[in-house]
């Protein structure tokens, strides 16, 4: 049996990532049109067809990979290796879910049928920024999470199935993972642009949250990758494939964590404007951030991992992040500064962006780096209203985020120092952190807010 590449899947995942990269400029190649006197109308088409193009690519597959298992053409390797040649129609859809590469294609479909939901229910401040959240998160789904094997053809082909049993046991498994993780991960474009106006939204982003960080410490992400069966130590970073489990971890963590804090920072920025030293705050805490991102992934890898190691992967690890901060906290030179403190949203978003895409880089120390980033982004929250000066800053609310920043580094040092175990320090520390920003958020002046 040889397995080969299938040319078609290569070309509509090569198209995919085009469409991808367009869709995050939709916003402007929109008003290159407009400036050449383009009607409404057909503006709209413009903007409906990059929105949706790479969902439609996405169907294609998708009914490849189903006509496939319905019509049992063992030529497809996942097929050959679940099926065989009497297999009924339900272990045909049963096998849909079969394995870690069955169960993240299905769980991509999840994603997208959320998505396309949300689009009609979920109301938004800004549909371009959804597009470009989403843009982002599909890059990520097919480089990063999709197994290269799920399209993989076979030449001379004979079926080699796995038992009834194992079948059905591994797609209730499969279901349920790409269920779970496919809706948390669907509606997270949305939630990064949720309607903050709205009395329910600080209910949903916290609840949001908070199951995205059970699921990762109780979910069954082993169906998605097998390595997160395992403990996930520094002796797991020798495996190949900790990259995907890596990308998995902190897609989820961007999507469900990653929109409470955009909501803690704009309360932030809307009660109390920026203050005397707010440079000086700025500084303390992308310094501060950097120095906890570069400390917990040393104290963690140090034991097993040779100086020079460490330092050769933190520097690819690193680069996208300052990359990525550059150029959102570059934002307010283009006019984009209406919020108090525009450099330290660039740094939150430098912090969003360039962890998943230094995961989508093959670095095997993706999953070192998350403590360190929880610290850095609640850090971006507290410093600057430790640091700064104003009428509105008083002596209690410096005190708690003093408090509160220490608590929190002293329980994620705590917790790293205890269990080696990053399966369980990351959602603990990140449900911790969510408590410690919401006793922070409850000392802000209740009646001020800036226009």
């Amino acid at each position: 049996m040889e397995i080969v590449e299938s040319p078609l899947t290569n070309v509509i995942v090569a198209f995919s990532l085009l469409s991808c990269f367009t869709l995050l400029l939709s916003l402007p190649i929109r008003k290159f049109f407009i400036s050449r006197g383009w009607v409404d109308d057909k503006v709209r088409l413009i903007e409906l067809f990059l929105r949706y193009l790479p969902l439609l690519l996405f169907l294609i597959l998708f009914v490849r990979y189903l006509l496939a298992h319905i019509s049992l053409d063992s030529s497809h390797v996942h097929v050959a290796y679940h099926l065989n040649s009497d297999s009924g129609l339900m272990h045909r859809i049963f096998s849909l879910f079969a394995g870690y590469d069955g169960a993240s294609m299905m769980l991509m479909c999840v994603i997208i049928c959320t998505h396309i939901i949300s689009i009609k229910i979920i109301k938004i401040r800004n549909r371009d920024m959804v597009d470009r959240w989403f843009s982002l998160l599909w890059i990520i789904s097919l480089t990063g999470i999709l197994p290269e094997q799920t399209f993989e053809m076979v030449n001379d082909f004979e079926f080699a199935p796995v038992s009834t049993d194992l079948l059905i046991q591994s797609s209730q498994s499969g279901f349920f993972a790409s269920f779970l993780f496919g809706i948390l991960i669907g509606l997270g474009p949305h939630a990064m642009e949720l309607n903050h106006d709205q009395k329910t939204s600080k209910t949903f982003l916290m609840l949001f949250s908070l199951v995205g960080m059970i699921s990762i410490l109780l979910g069954p992400l082993d169906s998605l990758t097998p390595l997160a069966s395992k403990t996930w130590n520094v002796h797991l970073f020798s495996e190949l494939e900790i990259s995907r489990l890596g990308t998995i971890v902190a897609t989820l963590m961007l999507f469900c964590f990653v929109p409470i804090i955009i909501y803690y920072s704009e309360n932030l920025d809307s009660k109390i404007p920026a203050g005397i030293n707010r440079s000086i705050g700025l500084a303390t805490s992308i310094l501060l951030g950097l120095f906890f991102l570069v400390i917990f992934s040393v104290t963690l890898l140090s034991p097993e991992w040779s100086d020079a190691s460490i330092f050769y992967e933190l520097l690819s690890e690193l680069f996208p992040i300052l990359l990525f901060t550059l150029i959102f906290s570059l934002l307010p030179i283009l006019g984009l500064d209406e919020r108090s403190r525009p450099e330290l949203h660039g740094w939150r978003y430098g912090l969003f962006v360039g962890v998943v895409i230094g995961c989508l880089n093959s670095s095997l120390i993706s999953l070192s780096l998350l403590n360190g980033w929880i610290i850095a982004l609640f850090l971006s929250l507290t410093l600057p209203v430790i640091i700064e000066k104003s009428p509105l800053l008083t002596l209690k609310i410096k005190v708690i985020n003093t408090i509160t920043s220490i608590l929190i580094i002293f329980l994620v040092i705590t917790l790293q120092y205890l269990f080696s175990d990053l399966h369980l320090t990351l959602p603990v520390a990140g449900i911790m952190s969510i408590f410690m920003m919401e006793i922070n958020n409850m000392q802000l002046p209740k009646g001020h807010q800036l226009e």
